[in-house]
């Protein structure tokens, strides 16, 4: 099959009908034609600090992954979903919460680096139990709207953004679509399903002419003037064919001794991606991506079964990123912060699953992490005598402190609202 036929004095609309369909622009929106596009050096950038953001999404049962291991009601509430205390994966420093015992990988990285901080009873004021709306309240870190706070609607991820004046490839989400938390940024994050996928490539008769079609476009760039919207456009296709090529770049060129640790799913691709562009030498310093299936109503198991393997692919997955990033000298600039939308009930269901709840167990780790348990201790009553655990600690200020801390931003500002609980954490040296 021949290559494609060309106009020989391409105008806008041949350029826009060649490209526009492709990845690169649609994932960059607005922010090339502004010359934000900050070239990868092809190598890790060190000293900038980076935040890889997990999202569970449905809503994980907290419970079963930071584990009360002392607390007897616990037991009697989950005859069948429970970990028992001798399987629970045993934590320096308490002996009284464990793991589940799929997460040897954190807790390697709690006992032999002190750096996992585990987070109890974590949530926000009026608890929803809606998916969406949970999740919504999580993606903009704002509970009650925002009606007379000091930012204009926007997804907490944006504001970070513009505070730090991230490029055009500051924040990336990976493998979850356009993310409400990078909705209002003043540039539009990278946003890919997976780097691989990264190319222009519209023209289904002719998917095996890539190169050829990238350097076509090059040239036709190259030879192009118009107005200054034409010019505008022409740049923007311009750095977008560049970052196409970067990315590329990143993909081909990635070489790691852990590179086959990731296991090939969600969330392991996603962060060999995220790997891969830090590698490849780019400024992004916040990252956004997910997994699903955690809305585990029925046969949710314990030991094994439909959590323990989804906990399995994280904790694999943090593992190889955690080994990839200490190869590359980055881990200590690194944190990983996990998120699900509310936790679940108390007890366990007819069907051997669990609910929607509200206040649930989080972690985070990161070679600078100061590794422990934080939030208020999760006491008998507080699972014999309710439906659902309450919330003592505000998810808004674990993010704060990364912003503020980690991130060197201004975290007040990025989360404005007031709470009914303010914890300072002090999760960083």
């Amino acid at each position: 099959m021949g290559h494609p036929r060309l106009p020989s004095s391409p105008n806008r609309r041949d350029i826009l009908r060649m490209t526009l369909a492709g990845a690169g622009l649609t994932a960059l929106g607005g922010g090339l034609s502004r010359g934000l596009l900050r070239h990868a050096e092809g190598a890790p950038i060190t000293g900038i600090k980076r935040v890889v953001v997990i999202f569970a999404y449905g809503g994980w049962d907290g419970l079963n992954v930071v584990i009360p291991t002392s607390n007897q009601a616990y037991y009697d509430r989950r005859p069948t979903i429970q970990i028992p205390s001798g399987s629970a994966l045993t934590l320096n420093g308490t002996s009284d919460y464990g793991f589940h015992p799929s997460m040897d990988r954190l807790q390697a990285l709690w006992n032999n680096d002190a750096t996992v901080a585990a987070f109890r009873r974590v949530g926000y004021p009026s608890e929803n139990l809606s998916h969406f709306e949970s999740q919504d309240i999580y993606s903009e870190g704002v509970r009650n709207g925002f009606g007379g706070l000091p930012i204009d609607p926007s997804g907490w991820i944006a504001r970070v953004s513009n505070d730090l004046q991230f490029s055009a490839t500051g924040a990336v989400a990976v493998g979850v679509g356009r993310p409400l938390e990078v909705e209002g940024a003043d540039t539009s994050p990278l946003m890919v399903s997976s780097l691989s996928a990264f190319r222009f490539q519209n023209d289904q008769a002719y998917t095996n002419n890539h190169l050829y079609r990238l350097e076509v476009l090059k040239q036709m760039m190259q030879g192009y003037s118009g107005s200054t919207l034409d010019t505008e456009s022409a740049q923007a296709l311009e750095q977008g064919l560049d970052l196409a090529d970067q990315i590329q770049a990143a993909v081909s060129s990635y070489s790691s001794p852990y590179a086959d640790d990731y296991p090939n799913n969600s969330p392991g691709r996603y962060l060999k991606d995220i790997a891969r562009l830090i590698q490849g030498g780019f400024d992004s310093q916040v990252f956004f991506t997910g997994f699903g299936g955690h809305d585990t109503h029925g046969d949710q198991g314990a030991e094994t079964g439909t959590q323990a393997t989804l906990l399995e692919r994280l904790d694999s997955a943090i593992g190889a990123f955690a080994d990839d990033c200490k190869d590359m000298g980055v881990w200590d600039d690194t944190c990983v912060v996990m998120l699900s939308e509310f936790g679940r009930r108390n007890f366990e269901n007819s069907s051997q699953g669990t609910d929607h709840g509200h206040g649930n167990q989080f972690f985070a780790t990161g070679g600078s992490m100061n590794g422990g348990l934080y939030g208020p201790d999760i006491t008998e009553s507080d699972i014999a005598d309710r439906n659902w655990m309450d919330y003592e600690l505000d998810f808004r200020d674990i993010l704060r402190d990364i912003v503020t801390n980690h991130l060197g931003g201004n975290g007040n500002s990025v989360f404005p609202e007031t709470q009914q609980f303010n914890n300072t954490l002090g999760l960083f040296a």
